[in-house]
């Protein structure tokens, strides 16, 4: 007996949790990168890895369909994969920055501002002012507000890679013999 063709929607499900498990570890990384630097390199391969990851899924796909999936409903795959791993790493994120590191927005920028003071060039540059009003007037943005523009930021570029990976997933299968 066969068994029912999965969908587009309920594979992204399926696989938005690892996804997501997955762009969390890379936030996580680059959040403590400060503190432990091989983070740095963590960081560095997971970001780079994941269009092959969102590509594995896609292709993951096309094969259990035998080749028969349309390049949208790949690219919806990729889409929907990125929202819901998004999503996921989001809340991890909030959760980092609310509770364990509620100080690292104000860290980062104050480290922006020290080195921007050690470059002759950028003693009087405009960044460097700006840069010390908002933490002057605490107008840095709240570990919230990061995280809805990370979320906005990532499902965008997760579309546009999604589109390329989409692409290259449909690539044909190997004939059997």
């Amino acid at each position: 007996m066969m068994e029912p063709k999965r969908s587009i929607f309920q594979c992204a499900g399926q696989w938005g949790l690892p996804f997501g498990l997955y762009l969390s570890c890379a936030a996580v990384a680059s959040i403590y990168a400060d503190w432990f630097a091989p983070l740095q390199l963590v960081f560095l391969i997971l970001l780079l890895g994941t269009p092959v990851v969102a590509y594995a899924f896609q292709r993951r796909k096309f094969i259990e369909d035998n080749g028969f999936t349309e390049y949208a409903g790949l690219w919806m795959l990729g889409i929907m994969l990125f929202i819901l791993g998004t999503i996921i790493s989001s809340l991890v994120v909030y959760l980092v920055l609310q509770y364990l590191r509620p100080n690292y927005i104000y860290e980062q920028t104050q480290m922006a501002i020290d080195t921007y003071k050690q470059l002759p060039q950028m003693r009087d540059s405009e960044m460097l002012e700006i840069l010390q009003k908002m933490v002057d007037r605490r107008l840095l943005p709240t570990p919230i507000e990061t995280v809805f523009n990370a979320f906005w930021f990532i499902t965008f570029g997760g579309c546009l890679v999604s589109a390329v990976t989409a692409l290259v997933a449909r690539r044909s299968l190997p004939k059997r013999r």
